[in-house]
């Protein structure tokens, strides 16, 4: 595909390359910049001045409401350089040289008083920003209270923005905004692409805030020049290197001694009060001209900054989740029918191969928690150390050429990310790593006053990995959400080595009224997968209908269990060691195990083009309006190791994944995989109109082309035969075999249906196109080299043939007034997501019936499955979303108040019938956001609330100057302790996120997929507010009684008789979320450099959650479940105290 393309690069290369020569005039220079104060404040009504030293015309300019200032003709020549606010009169202290045809876009920033009233020239600031984009200056980035140091989370204060809870499977950062999913977001750093190439979300959110220069981020309807089907749009622009040497060193501090106790933490587990936590974050930054002494002098051409930053940090999570009772371990079973009745079973002898499980969960503690008697409540220690670096280059080549050149590194190790497990065995910890690498490479050129244009390289390797650190131990999980899941990972490894090199070249003229930008980006993935999602085995107890080998009696004597009725719940299940299901992760001979467990090499290229121009009609309207066109490659892979099934009708043609009659081929190598999606076109229209000099009229649309996720939708490479999941579920009289500890799978040779073996020489790279592989035989081998020769029914994934790169169109109107000095907008701001990546299950859920499994074999008493298809899950193209939203912001930056303050409002309402592509699909003891469709065939049914929909979110953000040396009865203490400090924060109210309530039983014949969901017999009232605030819905362990699950009625289907509930998809709120953070800043000046101090002591005090509010997290939602309707996790910390010291200089 590559090569198809050389062609089109060679021929719009030069068109792009030549363009500029309509716009290649001579004339003189142009200047627009901004002006901020020493607070990074915008500074409005100022006047700036040039004045000629060689006794030409001088100039001046007025700054607007919004700090900008514009030259449009000025002669060559040497200036002096002044600003005027009317308080004061602030002077540059070098001279200010304006070459012949320079567009300059250069910022200028006030000194404090303090260093002497000096105007200092910077890089250029932001472009206009799209709608619902957001500007933060490194003033803002490196002053607000940041727990963690994140930039990132700053982003949270832009109006339409969340956090995207699905962002599930990886560790990056990831936000719905306006509605769509994390995935979508799309971040760089100085231009260079920072964004995982394979999972989506930001790498380098710990990049060191003392190195930002500004954060430009953009949403809505953005220019063309922005792809990537990016919801939103982050550059981090940072810091250059200047004539003089200046930098600083910085440490924060905190521990658990500093902090107050969370909700969930008990007085007396491990004899502490609260959890250990201690958090060190320390580094510097340094920057000035390139000296080689004696060889190079580097000032006003070749500048350099450099930063480093430390974490390490020790916390102790509180867990609190359900374990067995004593009594449950003696084979003591108190259950409840869903008929209301209550009974006690017991099992006479507890099987001896359970034992060390029963034996290794810890023992209930906690008998008031959230899960009754069976809450065990303790800490777990988790570990997080970063090391982060960065350099960058500035070389000034001419007086029209620049050259940027940028290496960054950051090395992250932890944290564990299933604590949860950790508090039960140590060695069932999952560690993250993550190595990440990002270099940037800028040329930039101005050929004449009205023509530029840059050209800059991109490269990005992550390599975010999950490995689990127990080999042995089998997954143990309940299907109902029961207790805590045993050794969950199951041995997993998961993780990516990713590789994204990019190369882009932009250019800009200025033509009369028109400002045109236009350009091409190619971006090259180059990564290596790994997945083995169990390779231990994994075990479920409960979610299906398992059958009991022994005789069970029950107290009253009305629910006696016989050898081979169904047992009735998973702790009889447990009891007797007769799990519902198994299944393993089994490579074949040939592929790779290990560290490298069944790794891929994905491939794909994306080739971007755009025009885009910005017409100033006249002095009232602005046009911006502008197309892109986006194709991206198929997906493959380095060694053929794909494969799919496809679909064909009774004439032989492809058919539809929903076709039921249609017969399946599955091939090895095929190709094409699927249809290549050429409709990337992505037109963009802006139109702004000024009312007056103060109100602005703002409207646009805009059509952007998705890219696709390549973790969450590569159902194409490394599948079967490469790696087979022998998956075993109950059948009566068919018991599926427990062993507690890892026992290999060997897996067959594979034929082609011609019965030749299609890897002879054990190399993916020999087999040919659409390779069919005899599926019956080999799951027949597979069979008779398993435990008890149950037939092996193959859990297929694939991609639909028709699998489209979808897209998101945004609009928007709104108003922005300025009121003096405080600016406030308003705007309606509208997304649809069309034809999103979701999965389409054509075979329905594990153990399906016949009526829903069309591509399984069975017998004729239709209970036994002899051959066909399993579960299969095919990654289509069918979802939609759509969000509507009011967004509103209030902006106040006063110089003479010493004030900056930011404040926004969304109300929004998000719909789709999936958030994200993966999610948690099987339920766990905890809270359980997202599964594939309640009804397999019928995915439009699962239309409601995303689950990042919240419905009111309002931000603040503020920055104060405390002017306490004027005032009276402190002056006797002397500036020294009076002047320099600042009040700093942020505040955060949201209301609640919705949630699913599911039943936790397998209700119907469609299998069980850990969707089904019962019915609503009551609306519970939701609080955090009673005695026991953490009861959510309220009735303790009665909390089940709200919902009926519809098992055993007429014409139901299925084990249990049952059918679909009628209670919808996230119809419920959780709590809402409140958080108060703020600093208190004081800087102290000392020792003098020229016209200035030598450097800057700062002392930070920050408090976390000033007011300790307790920010419940969501509830446990499985009916069946232990807890069912409490909650046990917070949403957020405690109040937790930062001390910090930076020396700047």
């Amino acid at each position: 595909m590559l090569l198809s393309f050389r062609g089109v690069i060679r021929a719009i290369l030069p068109v792009v390359l030549l363009a500029g020569a309509a716009f290649g005039t001579a004339g003189r220079a142009s200047w627009q910049g901004v002006l901020r104060d020493s607070a990074e404040n915008i500074v409005p009504g100022a006047s700036v001045d040039l004045h000629s030293l060689s006794g030409g015309a001088g100039y001046a300019a007025r700054t607007s409401a919004n700090g900008t200032f514009s030259f449009s003709e000025i002669a060559p020549g040497k200036y002096e350089l002044s600003v005027s606010t009317g308080a004061a009169r602030f002077k540059a202290s070098t001279t200010f040289e304006v070459k012949d045809g320079v567009a300059l876009t250069a910022g200028l920033r006030l000194s404090s008083p303090e260093k002497g009233r000096v105007v200092i020239s910077e890089e250029a600031g932001s472009s206009p920003q799209a709608s619902g984009g957001e500007h933060l200056s490194g003033g803002e980035v490196s002053s607000l209270p940041l727990n963690s140091r994140d930039f990132s989370k700053l982003l949270l204060l832009a109006a339409g923005t969340m956090t995207d809870a699905n962002g599930a499977a990886n560790f990056t950062q990831q936000f719905a905004v306006n509605g769509q999913r994390g995935s979508a977001t799309v971040f760089a750093l100085d231009g260079a692409d920072t964004t995982d190439p394979e999972m989506g979300g930001a790498t380098f959110s710990n990049f060191n805030v003392d190195a930002i220069q500004e954060v430009q981020a953009s949403s809505g309807v953005m220019p063309a020049e922005i792809g990537h089907g990016a919801a939103s749009y982050t550059n981090v622009v940072t810091r250059s290197g200047t004539n003089d040497l200046h930098g600083s060193v910085f440490e924060f501090l905190r521990n658990a001694s500093l902090d107050a106790r969370n909700y969930f933490d008990k007085v007396g587990f491990n004899n502490r009060r609260i959890p250990p936590f201690i958090r060190n974050e320390f580094g510097g930054t340094i920057g000035g001209p390139v000296k080689l002494r004696g060889i190079y002098d580097g000032r006003d051409r070749t500048f350099y900054f450099g930063e480093y930053q430390g974490f390490r940090q020790v916390l102790g999570t509180t867990q609190v989740f359900p374990v067995p009772t004593a009594d449950e371990r003696k084979g003591i079973d108190t259950i409840t029918y869903p008929d209301g009745a209550h009974d006690t079973l017991t099992v006479a002898h507890v099987d001896p191969k359970i034992q060390p499980v029963l034996d290794q969960y810890p023992l209930p503690n906690d008998p008031n928690g959230q899960f009754g008697e069976r809450t065990y409540a303790a800490y777990s220690k988790v570990t997080t150390r970063t090391d982060q670096f960065s350099v960058r280059i500035d070389h000034r080549i001419s007086d029209k050429a620049q050259l940027l050149t940028r290496f960054s590194l950051n090395q992250v190790t932890g944290p564990v990310t299933n604590p949860d497990q950790t508090a039960i065995d140590p060695s069932f910890g999952v560690q993250f790593f993550d190595h990440q690498r990002n270099a940037g490479v800028k040329y930039t050129r101005t050929v004449g006053p009205h023509l530029s244009w840059e050209t800059s390289l991109g490269y990005i390797r992550s390599t975010p990995f999950f490995p689990a650190a127990n080999h042995t131990q089998p997954a143990i999980g309940f299907g109902d959400g029961l207790f805590q899941s045993f050794g969950a990972p199951a041995g997993s490894i998961f993780g990516s080595y990713s590789n994204l090199y990019q190369v882009k070249h932009d250019m800009a003229g200025i033509r009369g009224a028109h400002t045109f930008k236009w350009g091409v980006e190619i971006r090259v993935n180059r990564d290596s997968t790994i997945f083995g999602t169990a390779p231990n085995g994994s075990y479920s107890f409960g979610g299906g209908t398992a059958y009991s080998p022994v005789f069970i009696s029950s107290a009253s004597g009305q629910h006696d269990i016989a050898p081979g009725d169904p047992l009735p719940d998973s702790l009889t299940g447990l009891l007797t060691a007769t799990p519902y299901s198994y299944n393993i992760s089994a490579p074949a001979d040939f592929t790779p195990i290990g560290g490298k467990f069944d790794e891929a090499g994905v491939r794909r290229e994306a080739y971007n083009f755009y025009f885009q121009d910005t017409w100033k009609a006249n002095s009232h309207l602005t046009l911006t309006y502008g197309l892109r066109y986006e194709v991206n490659s198929r997906i493959h892979e380095a060694t053929k190791r794909t494969s799919l099934p496809v679909f064909l009708g009774a004439d032989g043609k492809p058919a539809s994944y929903w076709d039921h009659n249609a017969t399946q081929r599955y091939l090895i190598n095929p190709q094409p995989p699927y249809n290549k999606d050429w409709n990337g076109w992505g037109p963009r229209l802006g139109v702004d109109y000024a009312f007056s000099n103060h109100t602005v009229m703002h409207a646009g649309g805009a059509i952007a082309t998705r890219l696709s996720n390549l973790w969450q939708e590569n159902f194409l490479t490394a599948s079967i035969p490469y790696i087979f999941n022998p998956f075993f579920t109950a059948e009566p009289g068919h018991p599926v075999p427990f062993q507690n500890t890892f026992v290999p799978e060997v897996l067959p040779t594979a034929y082609d249906i011609h019965g030749q073996a299609i890897f002879p020489n054990g190399r993916s790279t020999d087999v040919g196109p659409n390779t069919e592989i005899d599926l019956p035989r080999y799951q027949n081998d597979v069979a008779a080299l398993t435990p008890g020769h149950q037939t092996q029914l193959p859990v297929i994934i694939g991609i639909a043939r028709n699998f489209r790169n979808g897209y998101i169109g945004s609009y928007t109107l709104g108003i922005d007034h300025d009121f003096g000095d405080v600016k406030a907008s308003a705007a309606y701001v509208a997304t649809a997501g069309i034809h999103l990546p979701s999965v389409f299950s054509p075979n329905s859920y594990t153990g399906a019936d016949p009526a829903f499994a069309p591509f399984t074999n069975f017998d004729s008493s239709g209970t036994q499955r002899t051959g066909g298809y399993g579960e299969e899950n095919i990654i289509t193209s069918d979802s939609h979303s759509s969000y509507h939203a009011l967004q509103m912001s209030l902006t106040k930056n006063s110089a003479r108040g010493g004030i900056g303050l930011q404040a926004s409002y969304t109300y929004s309402k998000s719909i789709d019938d999936t958030s994200a592509v993966l999610g948690g699909l099987l339920g766990t003891a905890g809270v359980v956001l997202q599964t594939l469709p309640q009804d397999p065939w019928n995915p439009r049914a699962e239309k409601g609330p995303s689950t990042f929909d919240v419905t009111h979110v309002f931000t603040l953000s503020w920055i104060q100057l405390l002017r306490l040396e004027r005032v009276s009865f402190l002056r006797p203490l002397g500036r020294p302790l009076t002047a320099g400090w600042q009040f700093l924060n942020i505040t955060t109210l949201t209301t609640g996120s919705p949630f699913t309530v599911f039943s936790g039983v397998q209700q119907t014949g469609a299998g069980a997929g850990g969707t089904d969901r019962p019915d609503l017999v009551q609306m519970p009232h939701f609080s955090t507010s009673r005695k026991d605030r953490a009861d959510y819905f309220g009735l303790d362990n009665e909390n089940w009684t709200f919902f009926s699950i519809p098992i055993n009625v007429p014409d139901g289907t299925g084990p249990n008789h049952g059918r679909f509930g009628t209670l919808g998809r996230n119809t419920f709120r959780g709590p809402g979320f409140h958080n108060l953070d703020l600093a208190l800043v004081k800087d102290t000046p000392f020792g003098h450099r020229g016209n200035g101090e030598l450097g800057t002591l700062e002392f930070r005090a920050e408090f976390f959650n000033l007011f300790n509010l307790v920010n419940f997290g969501l509830p446990s939602n499985i009916v069946s479940g232990s807890g069912f309707g409490k909650i046990s996790k917070t949403a957020g910390s405690s109040r937790q105290i930062q001390f910090s010291l930076k020396l700047i200089f």
